[in-house]
């Protein structure tokens, strides 16, 4: 008994054996007719990945020409920012020295219209007869003559700035 017990147990082993057997040979022949579409599906993963490391090199370079890209604008703008910078200190330097001007100008025509009035009241004064005339020490040219003696006077101040 002990003999068919243990025959039928083999017999059993061997039926889920090739049960297992005719499954697994089943499952291959899937497999290999799934080979190509895992093939095809290979290719594409590593094209796929060729493109992407393509992208990323590309990526980097197109960064790095940013970075110069970038340096370069923040140079042209620190120089453009120092050139802003001196040509207003040269602005208000300017601005001062017309300012400057301006008051002694002013000075100056003030000084010459005292002169002016001082002249004026003299020659409406009448002059002691022994005292010689203003017009012999002074030729008089007309009107124009106490004009070019005004701009002469004012050319020589503004040349006494200088």
């Amino acid at each position: 008994m002990s003999k068919i017990a243990l025959d039928l147990l083999l017999i059993a082993l061997l039926s889920v054996t090739a049960f297992w057997c005719v499954r697994v040979h089943r499952r291959l022949v899937a497999l290999r007719a799934d080979r190509g579409d895992i093939a095809a599906f290979v290719e594409s993963l590593a094209t796929a990945t060729a493109r992407a490391e393509r992208i990323v090199q590309e990526l980097k370079a197109a960064s790095g020409e940013a970075v110069v890209a970038r340096e370069a604008q923040e140079s042209a703008a620190r120089d453009r920012r120092g050139e802003l910078e001196r040509t207003v200190e040269a602005a208000q330097k300017m601005a001062r020295r017309l300012e400057d001007a301006l008051g002694q100008g002013a000075r100056l025509v003030a000084e010459l219209k005292a002169r002016q009035d001082a002249q004026a009241l003299r020659a409406a004064q009448p002059e002691p007869a022994s005292a010689p005339a203003p017009a012999a020490a002074e030729p008089a040219a007309g009107p124009a003559a106490p004009r070019r003696r005004v701009r002469d006077d004012l050319l020589e101040a503004l040349q006494k700035l200088r």
